[in-house]
């Protein structure tokens, strides 16, 4: 909830701060000493990290990275440039893979990993790189971070050499379930404002949101927001519950997110028409920022075509592992109000072994809402229909892992491709599909555990049937939704903008306009010096 209100105000200031988590890789892969070390620097304040896996000649091709850490004496000689990282120049401590091993280590136990205080460089040069052009997040330093024969103590390390690969993978595990909280915020407040302008803007004797077509759109993108919701506080509750599955949960939960968050924006500019290109009086370029800014999530901690293809490579154990019943209590999961273990980051694996409790827990959800009975507001008939589509979420399950069977089964092209990177296109599009799946499977869970306590409108139903209706859940079109469901969730999305609330099926406030912040200082802080 941090990120996403942060990211709603202003997604530099949530992607700058974002790295803060990076220092979780000292309790991922480091010792005891470790962690209380740098538990202290950060409680003192002051810390700024950056990530540094990536090289201008490399991009996510971490394996083949040709930044050095050289043993020597107890000690590292790191020489490299790291490339583009954000808060490079300015950071204060720089995470980042360096090569240990030799052209005898295997590929995958090439590097290390090393959280680097810079103050602490015993010898040789860290100097910061540029910062580059970025189309959004202009406020971000995007740059990079450069070492000249640094050398360092071998305290610098996480985890035993050869290791940097596998801790690098399961950090951003993490760190993808987190960017979810991005979406999230910019989604709010692109709809909030395109709502804003066309509800005061007066077309054709009315306001221009009362337009069949505007009311539709605006519905939708509302609709696809509460999904997205959906999705980001499963993953946040199953990292707690179930840590060792997110080897491809997190890669679906990051992935679907901003796809609904990103469809949505595409459509509500649309909808602005030409105001989409006029940085207007009325939003003064809000919308248009955030839309920059947003398409951000898409790309960093893993861009959507990495997270697909280790996504892909896992759909082999994860059609293994389908079909095994789990008898569990899902409702820790699902119940908002149900307490959740202290997270433990070192759990964390890059292989689940394909499970995963969302979709495990879908013959449950569908026996769950087998024994619901009707209410005024979600009668027998929407009973009947949302059973039907439940039931067609375990189809469609079934035949996307079919699909998986069949595209192992079927020989590779005989024109050998002269990349290493060999993932079949037709598993991509089953990954796609099968990420879509997961937003619904959440969606349902969160409504089946929460009737009796989230209100009527949540409680009624009217906005999951229409989610289930969905085919692809991110995408729509003109038309698509029920005139009823798109008056329905269009008064409800109405009532949470005047009443000054988040776009939820929870209840969060925000501040009044124009509000000072509780204990705070209208005094603007200052900027970190640049190396």
């Amino acid at each position: 909830m941090l990120t996403r209100a942060i990211a709603r105000r202003d997604m530099n200031v949530a992607v700058s701060e974002s790295t803060q988590v990076w220092m979780m890789l000292a309790w991922i892969g480091g010792t005891p000493e470790q962690q209380a070390k740098h538990a202290a620097t950060v409680l003192q304040g002051g810390v700024i990290p950056c990530l540094a896996y990536s090289e201008p000649e490399h991009g996510a091709d971490l394996a083949a990275n040709t930044f050095r850490a050289t043993p020597d004496g107890g000690q590292y000689v790191l020489s490299g440039e790291k490339w583009p990282i954000n808060r490079g120049r300015t950071s204060t401590h720089v995470v980042l893979l360096g090569t240990t091993g030799d052209e005898t280590t295997p590929a995958k136990r090439q590097q290390s990993m090393f959280l680097v205080d810079r103050s602490t460089v015993l010898s040789g040069e860290v100097t910061g790189v540029p910062r580059v052009p970025t189309y959004g997040l202009r406020g971000c330093d995007i740059s990079g971070v450069a070492f000249d024969e640094a050398r360092v103590d071998s305290f610098a390390r996480l985890g035993a050499e050869g290791e940097g690969l596998e801790l690098a993978l399961r950090g951003l595990l993490i760190t993808r379930t987190f960017c979810t909280g991005l979406s999230l915020g910019t989604g709010d407040t692109m709809l909030r404002t395109v709502g804003d302008f066309l509800s005061e803007r007066v077309l054709y004797d009315g306001p221009a949101s009362e337009i069949p077509y505007v009311n539709e759109s605006l519905a939708s993108a509302y609709l696809s927001l509460l999904v997205a919701e959906c999705e980001s506080l499963v993953a946040m509750r199953g990292l707690h519950l179930y840590t060792e599955q997110f080897s491809i949960w997190g890669n679906l939960a990051k992935v679907q997110v901003a796809r609904l968050v990103d469809f949505s924006a595409k459509a509500l500019a649309r909808t602005l028409g030409a105001r989409y290109f006029m940085r207007a009086h009325e939003h003064v370029g809000t919308f248009q920022k955030m839309y920059r800014d947003s398409a951000v999530v898409s790309v960093f901690d893993g861009s959507e075509p990495v997270c697909m293809d280790s996504i892909a490579l896992q759909l082999p154990a994860l059609a293994k592992a389908h079909g095994h019943d789990r008898d569990e209590d899902w409702r820790p999961l699902y119940d908002l109000r149900a307490e959740l273990p202290v997270f433990e980051p070192h759990r964390v694996s890059v292989f689940g072994r394909g499970r995963d409790a969302t979709f495990a827990s879908l013959p449950a959800l569908i026996d769950r809402l087998a024994a619901l009975t009707p209410t005024a507001g979600c009668d027998a008939e929407r009973l009947a229909t949302l059973r039907a589509r439940a039931e067609g979420l375990w189809d469609e399950l079934d035949a996307l892992l079919a699909r998986v069977q069949e595209a192992r089964r079927t020989p590779a092209d005989a024109t050998a491709t002269t990349s290493a990177k060999t993932t079949s296109p037709a598993l991509i599009r089953v990954a796609e599909e099968l990420s879509a799946l997961h937003a619904k499977v959440a969606a349902l869970g969160i409504w089946l555990f929460n009737r009796d306590h989230l209100g009527a409108f949540f409680a009624d139903g009217v906005w999951l049937e229409a989610a289930l209706a969905r085919e692809q859940v991110h995408q729509y079109g003109t038309g698509d939704l029920d005139p009823a469901a798109a008056r329905t969730l269009a008064a409800e999305m109405h009532r949470q903008r005047t009443a000054g609330e988040y776009f939820s099926l929870l209840t969060v406030r925000m501040a009044a306009p124009g509000a000072p912040e509780e204990g705070g200082t209208d005094t603007p802080a200052s900027p970190p010096t640049a190396a």
